[in-house]
Parts: C-alpha cells; sequence; structure tokens
C-alpha cells in the first residue's frame, strides 16, 4: 500500500481504536439483561474533510453537524474520489473486518451484523460509500435463541410472562429484515402472544405497548415510508408520496406489514393510524381505502331503527348519530350502541356529529358548547336514563384522554366529562361518580372542572352531604383556577363540616382549599370579622 494512502487510514484507525478501546472497557464488565440481547453495536461512521475527522458509533440526527473532534490540518487536501474508492475503501473495509472478527472483545461488543459509513467531504461536496459485514454464526445462535424465547415464554399454555427487559430486543428482532423476511402474519401472531401474557398488570400492558408501538413506527418511517413517500419536515406525518412510485413498485409482504403498523400504532396514536392509512391508501391499497370509509370492522358501524341512526368509524374516530325522534328510547338506544362499541375497542377520544332539533346545554362554564356536550344535555333531559349514563362514564373515563370535540386546548375535556357533571347535578345517586372523575382528571392540563363547584353548590346547597364532594370539586381545579366569588360557608353545621374535611387533608390541600374558598389565608381571616361567633371560631381553626 502507497505510503501516502497509509497516511490517511491510520489516523482514521487511531480515532477508531480510541474509541472503541473506551467502549470495551465499558462494555467489558456489562452484564446483559435479556436473553434476546446479542450484542450492542451495530453501526459505525467515519466522517472526513479538510479540517480533520470523527468517529461516531451510534447513527447521528439529520441536523448534527458532523464536525470533526480529531483536528488534522488539510486531511483530505489533493484526496479525490476515485482514490477514495479505488485506494482507501478495500484497507478500510479489511481493517474493519479484522476488528469485528476479533477475539479481543467481548462477545457483546458487536451484534450479529456491522454496518460501515465512510463520509469523505471533498469541495464542500459529501460523498458517502457504505459496505455491512455479518457474523452468520451470531445471526444463527441468536435465531435460536429467538425461538426458544417463542416456545418457553409465549407458549399460550405456559404460565411463564416475558420480562419487561426483553420487549425492546424481542420487537428489534421481530422487525429485522436481517433475520427475518417481511412477514405481517407472523409477526401480528407472535404480538397477539405477547398481548396476551403482559396483561399480568396493567403497568406492564402498557410498558409493552408502549414500546411496540414506539418501535414499529420506526420501522414504517425507516423501511417503508422513507423508500416510497417524502417527509415534508424532519419530524411530524407530514407525508406525500413520491410522484414516481406505482403499487406495483410495493411488495405485497412490506404493504401488509405497513398495514399491521397501522392498526396497531392507532390503540394509542389514531391520528398516526389514520395518516398511515392514508398513504397506504395513495399507494394503491384497496384495504387501506375501505377503512377509511368503513372502519376497522372490529366494531358494529351502523345501528339504525325508526327513532336513531348511528354510524361509527374507529379509524377515523367518528361518531354520527342522527336524532329522528325526540324521545327518551331515541336517546336510549344511542347510549347502549355507544357503550357497546366501547367495550369493542373503539376509542375513548372520539368526535361526535349529532343531528337532532334539540339544543341543550350543561349550566357549566367553560364546557365547549360542542355537539357531544350537546347530546349528553339532550339525554340528561331523562331521568330514566340516568343509569345507563352513569355506566357509560364508568367505561369511558380515563386519566390522561380527552375527546376531540375541540382543538385540543382551555376546553379539552377528559371522555366522560358532560356525563358525570350532568348527573352529579341531578342527585345525590351520583356523587360517588363525581367524587371518581375528580380525583382521576388531569388538573394539569385540564381546567373545564373549574367552574363546577359553584355550580353543584347552587344546585344542592352545602350541607353535610354535599360538602365532602364540594371539596373534591375544588381540589380537583386546575393550578389556574380562581377562587369562588362567595365561600357559602355560613352556618355553624357548615362550618363544622368543612373543618372536618380539611382535617383528613395533607397540609397542602387544606392551603389548597382554603384558597379555592377565600382566595388565601389573608381574606379568610377578613371575611371573619362580621361572621357567628361559633362558625368564627371554627374557621379559624384553618389559619396558622
Amino acid at each position: 500500500m502507497a505510503s501516502g494512502v497509509q497516511a490517511y487510514i491510520d489516523p482514521i484507525f487511531e480515532a477508531i481504536d480510541k474509541v472503541y478501546a473506551s467502549e470495551q472497557k465499558r462494555i467489558a464488565e456489562f452484564q446483559t439483561k435479556s436473553v434476546l440481547h446479542e450484542g450492542i453495536h451495530e453501526y459505525l461512521n467515519v466522517m472526513c474533510n479538510k479540517n480533520g475527522l470523527r468517529v461516531d458509533i451510534y447513527e447521528l440526527f439529520d441536523w448534527d453537524s458532523r464536525k470533526p473532534d480529531t483536528k488534522i490540518p488539510n486531511f483530505t487536501e489533493g484526496v479525490t474520489l476515485q482514490q477514495v474508492q479505488d485506494e482507501w475503501m478495500p484497507v478500510i473495509r479489511e481493517r474493519i473486518e479484522t476488528l469485528f472478527k476479533s477475539e479481543k472483545f467481548s462477545s457483546m461488543f458487536f451484534r450479529y451484523r456491522l454496518e460501515f459509513h465512510l463520509e469523505v467531504v471533498l469541495e464542500k461536496k459529501s460523498s458517502h460509500f457504505t459496505f455491512s459485514l455479518l457474523n452468520e454464526d451470531k445471526r444463527q445462535h441468536l435465531l435460536a435463541s429467538i425461538q426458544q424465547f417463542v416456545e418457553q415464554k409465549l407458549n399460550p399454555s405456559s404460565k411463564a410472562v416475558p420480562k419487561e427487559k426483553d420487549d425492546f430486543f424481542f420487537v428489534r428482532h421481530l422487525l429485522d429484515p436481517h433475520l427475518y423476511p417481511i412477514d405481517a402474519e407472523r409477526v401480528g401472531d407472535l404480538l397477539d402472544r405477547m398481548d396476551a401474557k403482559v396483561k399480568v398488570s396493567r403497568n406492564r400492558e402498557e410498558a409493552w405497548r408502549h414500546q411496540l408501538n414506539g418501535d414499529l413506527k420506526r420501522w414504517a418511517e425507516d423501511e417503508f415510508l422513507a423508500r416510497y413517500a417524502d417527509r415534508e419536515k424532519s419530524y411530524g406525518l407530514d407525508y406525500t408520496v413520491k410522484p414516481d412510485i406505482r403499487p406495483s413498485d410495493i411488495p405485497a409482504p412490506a404493504m401488509e406489514m405497513f398495514l399491521l403498523t397501522a392498526m396497531r400504532v392507532g390503540s394509542t396514536d389514531a391520528d398516526a393510524r389514520q395518516k398511515y392509512l392514508e398513504i397506504a391508501s395513495q399507494l394503491g391499497s384497496e384495504q387501506a381505502a375501505q377503512w377509511l370509509k368503513s372502519g376497522s370492522g372490529s366494531i358494529p358501524a351502523l345501528y339504525t331503527s325508526e327513532r336513531v341512526t348511528c354510524k361509527a368509524n374507529d379509524i377515523l374516530q367518528t361518531l354520527e348519530v342522527h336524532i329522528r325522534s325526540e324521545e327518551e328510547e331515541s336517546y336510549r338506544e344511542a347510549l347502549v350502541y355507544v357503550c357497546d362499541i366501547l367495550q369493542k375497542g373503539f376509542t375513548k377520544e372520539y368526535r361526535l356529529k349529532l343531528k337532532s332539533k334539540v339544543k341543550n346545554i350543561l349550566p357549566v362554564p367553560k364546557l365547549a358548547k360542542s355537539t357531544l356536550h350537546r347530546f349528553f344535555a339532550n339525554a340528561l333531559e331523562y331521568p330514566a336514563l340516568y343509569p345507563l349514563l352513569a355506566e357509560y362514564a364508568d367505561i369511558v373515563m380515563e386519566e390522561f384522554k380527552w375527546y376531540n370535540d375541540v382543538e385540543p386546548g382551555e376546553k379539552s375535556a377528559m371522555p366522560g366529562t358532560y356525563a358525570v357533571m350532568g348527573l352529579g347535578l341531578k342527585g345525590t345517586d351520583y356523587f360517588p361518580l363525581v367524587i371518581r372523575y375528580m380525583k382521576l382528571v388531569d388538573t394539569e392540563h385540564q381546567s373545564v372542572q373549574d367552574g363546577y363547584a359553584a355550580v353543584f353548590a347552587e344546585a344542592h346547597g352545602l350541607t353535610r352531604d354535599t360538602i365532602p364532594v364540594w371539596t373534591t370539586i375544588l381540589l380537583a381545579g386546575n393550578q389556574s383556577a380562581k377562587p369562588l366569588k362567595s365561600s357559602g360557608i355560613e352556618s355553624v353545621e357548615q362550618a363544622q363540616v368543612l373543618v372536618e374535611e380539611l382535617e383528613k387533608l395533607e397540609e397542602y390541600d387544606k392551603e389548597l382549599l382554603v384558597y379555592r374558598i377565600w382566595g388565601g389565608e389573608k381574606k379568610l381571616k377578613s371575611s371573619l370579622k362580621q361572621a357567628d361567633p361559633v362558625v368564627k371560631a371554627l374557621l379559624a381553626s384553618l389559619i396558622p
């Protein structure tokens, strides 16, 4: 090899050796936590320009500047692309392969495959050279480990439950095209098995779903969309199909896997599901077009009678209700239908289009005057429907979820809001439901409940039975909630019950309630000047 070439190759490998030595020291004491973890490093990138070079062992973000961290003035001066191709790359490949096969590294240092990238910047223009290396013995060993994992951990007849630390590696291997050919049916079957296994607890199930959905999205974006669509930005779901792509260009297994991905991620990200299916439809998928038009088929999409027609599309998260006859039975039929589809997997974060001549609205400030709100306000006109409305609320209430009847913002409401608030104003039977709602609501990101306490007190008065509910409502206020215009605490009994309730609370919540009711300790003290002596004595105990 010419000495001139050696002058470039040696600095590159000195930098690689330095990085690998540091990694080897870290990995030498590494103890794998998953039987599916066969190695760590699978990527190596070298960037060279006139100022020097840089080595990265993890893929960089698009916006990374890739400046040299090993300074070598005039490093690429006089170098041509032909020299890099003909003289650099054969030597680099040989030496990288030697490192890849070297026994001086621990068994966990490399994965079964290593991808090498060389970026050379000449005359302000970047050129890329790449190759990949494969350790077939390690690949076969990994395949055997995966098969054993499936047989032992995912056997439906076994009580074994995969550990959370296995989730990342299991999904990564399933979606790795260098391990398995694309097969949506096989992947779907194994994911279904895993779904069944992790139902041991909600936390375990959510951890699995979070890991799976993240990896599926990465597969969709890196392996599928990158080939067939252009991204308008470096983030988000703004994709447009490449103009030169024809449906016949897309292998059927790839499209089937993309459709499976869309449906899977839709359980927690319906916007991504809809966008993926829209792209698939534009790429010629009749299945995607059908789902967008009529839904997935997993729920009854249509209910119709002489009184009412209901249509639901779980892909678009939409529900349409046409009330033909304004009567109790019409709303009963609609509510039964909605409860049914919710129990069969319809999203709780739906939006509703209502066709009705009646336009009732709950007397609660801040609530959006949406058609969804109006539907429940209309149904609340029929006392016989209260148990069904409560059943609906029990099904649909969930923390950190919001109806899609308005744009995300100050009018956003947790599913069940309109039914619960309406029932809470109608009678005492639904006070426990109101309390459960208020303890569940996300007080950091929702504020429509802030005005409910005053409306509740006006509807029921403040008594021994209502004050515990009232204080729970006040505590559920948003961080920006303002104090009540009037405390409403005037009698001895009211004061006594309120003090009893506050004694059950932590100091922070006590201070919060004093603020929400009176505007703070100073204003409470001021308000007591004209109060009944017994009331004054009771409430004075709230002032430190």
